[in-house]
Formats: structure tokens, sequence, C-alpha cells
């Protein structure tokens, strides 16, 4: 009797440990793409985009990524295709199309599709808020009357 319940024991402890591990296991899972997911939003987030191309867009989420080979410079590319929550306005178009006319900007535009592309660091100035140390790439083609997009970014 004695010895059935100490195999009992063992196996409700085995038991209660492998649901432990298991339930760590997947509570580490969830966060790190989470975390990544976060991370991402944060890099490149509407209000980011906004502040760097003086136009707002609206929000979105990433339906592909692709990501760049990261060598030992740290250089990198990684191009992310994204769908828009809601079909970008006319107004944003229209906006860009001022902002294009001016002259002061790094927009462009062929046809339907709408560009934009900044470098910065290493002596490049950087557009408001990003830090020159960085030596960051980013653009954004927006094609009107299309709810997707591409964004490619990078280290360089």
């Amino acid at each position: 009797m004695r010895k059935i319940k100490h195999i009992i024991w063992k196996i409700v402890k085995w038991f209660f440990v492998s649901i432990g591990v298991l339930t760590v296991s997947l509570i580490l899972l969830v966060a790190g793409v989470y975390a990544y997911y976060e991370w991402f939003w944060q890099e490149w987030s509407p209000s980011r985009i906004e502040r760097i191309t003086g136009v707002k867009v609206p929000r979105y989420k990433i339906i592909e990524c692709h990501k760049g080979t990261r060598n030992f410079t740290r250089e990198y590319e990684d191009v992310y295709e994204i769908e828009f929550k809601r079909m970008p306005s006319d107004d944003m178009f229209n906006q860009i199309d001022d902002l294009i006319e001016t002259g002061k900007t790094s927009w462009s535009r062929e046809g339907k599709d709408y560009y934009f592309s900044v470098v910065w660091g290493n002596g490049i100035q950087a557009p408001k808020g990003e830090r020159e140390e960085d030596d960051r790439m980013f653009s954004i083609k927006i094609t009107r009357g299309e709810k997707t997009a591409r964004i490619t970014s990078g280290v360089w």
C-alpha cells in the first residue's frame, strides 16, 4: 500500500511539474511574440511615420515581413507589407500632392504611386525627432485606391 501511494505521489508530482513547465513555456512564447510585435509597432508607429513624413497615415497591420540579412556591421534592410485599417483618404493624397508642389519634401509621385524616402546619420541631418547617430533609412510606398502599402527600413 505504501509503495502504491509513493508511485501515485510521483505521478501527481510529475504531472504538476509538466503542467507548470508547459504553462511557463507558453507564457514566454506569447510574451515573445507580443514583445516583437510591439517593438515593430513602436519602431514604425503611425505617429512616428507622421512625424517623419509630415503626413498622417491610417493605422495598419503587418501582413507580410521580409527580414533583411544582418551582418557584422549591423547593416540590414527589412520590408514590411502592410494593410491599412481603412482606405487612405483623398485628403491625405491631396496633402502629399501639396507637399510635392512645394519641392521641400522627400515625397514623390509616379502615377498613382506615392513614395517617401529618407536616410539620416553619418553626417546627414535626421528628420525631426530622430537621432543622427542611428544611421537609418526609411521609405514608404502608398498607392492611391489601394489599402496596402510597403514600408522599407533599415540601418546603413
